[in-house]
């Protein structure tokens, strides 16, 4: 599919499932970080080292800062960049001309060795990696900046990037973040609307399921939709109030069952977990979790969205992960909310969001609505094919292949790999 037709049935999906999002809020204030008697120049924007003013700080800033009408600065905290695919930021004027400038700068004076921690380095990569898909997504407008943006960032990405063995040996965040206690770690029965972060998930033998879909993806929207294009790996796992064999049951009712029930109690969640480029070039699965979203059935639907930090990650702060309530509409935006005038909130609310697309319809007496979940039911997302997917479990390494390879067939990935080739060291 030529970037034209992706982009405009990107746009359908976007329209069709926010068209009833309530008006976001606003809730971000900028606060400086510095300590009485610093030396070096710190604020919001001090993520990669303590200066501010450090190169590193600086192409981060111009790539992910966005001001508000009234002037307050968004981004710092934001895990994926302030860009939409109307977006003429960096693209055009002054924006333009400093990326040029702060990318030119890091490369000459190889500020790549600077920062040597890997975790680091891995993040720094992904955030670049991130704008430089946006810009490669589509050809126009501004396509000479384009051009120019995109060698730059990918001349950086490959200089930060790690080898195959640090990325697997990069800390699991998760675990991390179980282990602290900052969240509960299992639904409460007499308050299921809690929010709660699961410590079993990625055991093995536990309730909780990865599922799979036969022919691609199972979380296609989420892979091949704007922002992602599928620089991360999405995983789908389901959970029944049972125990694991009758999760799997469940996971077999959704192929076999005209109207497969959704037992009250049980839990749906997408891990969002984050893919980096070697320094030959190849496509890793991190143990990095950059997001988890949770859905509770009790029956009605309770909706938690946890969400990783760059500052806490650095910290060793609970692995990084944060609750997030409010949300920028990045994906399944409908333009860029600092380019319209009348804008005067930025965000929206979760479960507001959540709702939008995962509502019910209607919700069935006794069980979760299982035509919410739309990795089984593709309501108003449906598969190139048009048919009932196929599902079946199967483990994060192998959905993460089957990710990888979906993005080795988009051409965001070919225009990495043609400027991978030519970037020097």
């Amino acid at each position: 599919m030529n970037r034209s037709l992706t982009l405009t049935f990107v746009i359908i999906l976007l329209a069709g499932c926010t068209g009833n999002l309530p008006t976001p809020t606003a809730s971000v204030q900028v606060t400086e970080r510095a300590t009485e008697g610093s030396v070096q120049k710190t604020s919001v924007w001090s993520i990669y080292d303590p200066d501010s003013e450090h190169p590193w700080n600086r192409v981060f800033r111009q790539l992910y800062r966005r001001i508000a009408s009234n002037g307050e600065e968004y981004g710092f905290d934001e895990l994926d960049p302030l860009l939409w695919l109307d977006t003429t930021y960096l693209l055009d004027g002054e924006s333009y001309q400093q990326a040029v400038q702060v990318l030119d700068e890091f490369l000459s004076t190889h500020a790549e060795n600077l920062v040597h921690e890997p975790l680091k380095r891995a993040l720094f990569q992904r955030d670049l990696w991130a704008v430089f898909d946006w810009l490669a997504a589509q050809a126009e407008p501004f396509p000479t900046q384009r051009q120019a943006l995109e060698r730059r960032l990918a001349q950086v990405i490959k200089r930060v990037a790690l080898s195959k063995e640090e990325i697997l040996s990069l800390p699991d965040n998760y675990a991390f973040a179980v282990g602290s206690h900052t969240f509960l770690a299992d639904v409460q029965a007499d308050h299921p609307d809690t929010a709660f972060l699961p410590s079993g998930i990625f055991q093995a033998d536990s309730a909780w399921v990865p599922i799979g879909r036969k022919g691609g993806p199972i979380a296609l929207t989420h892979t091949d939709a704007f922002p992602f294009f599928g620089h991360s790996v999405f995983l789908v796992y389901l959970r029944s109030p049972s125990g694991r064999a009758a999760t799997l049951e469940y996971i077999k009712s959704l192929n076999t069952e005209p109207k497969p029930v959704t037992a009250i109690g049980s839990d749906v969640a997408l891990v969002r977990r984050m893919l980096l480029i070697d320094d030959q070039g190849d496509l890793i699965l991190s143990p990095l979790v950059e997001t988890i979203q949770i859905r509770h059935f009790s029956p009605a639907q309770s909706f938690h969205e946890f969400e990783l930090s760059r500052a806490r990650l650095f910290d060793g702060l609970a692995g990084g992960l944060v609750r997030k309530k409010n949300l920028f509409m990045v994906f399944m935006g409908q333009g860029d909310v600092f380019q319209i005038a009348d804008i005067v909130e930025l965000q929206a609310s979760i479960p507001d969001i959540c709702e939008a697309c995962h509502s019910e319809y209607p919700p069935i007496f006794n069980s979760g609505n299982t035509r919410s979940l739309l990795s089984y039911s593709r309501e108003k997302f449906p598969l190139p094919d048009n048919k009932q997917p196929v599902l079946f479990p199967t483990t994060p390494a192998e959905e993460a292949q089957t990710v990888i390879q979906w993005k080795l067939d988009h051409e965001t990935w070919k225009a990495m790999k043609a400027l991978w080739h030519q970037a020097s060291q």
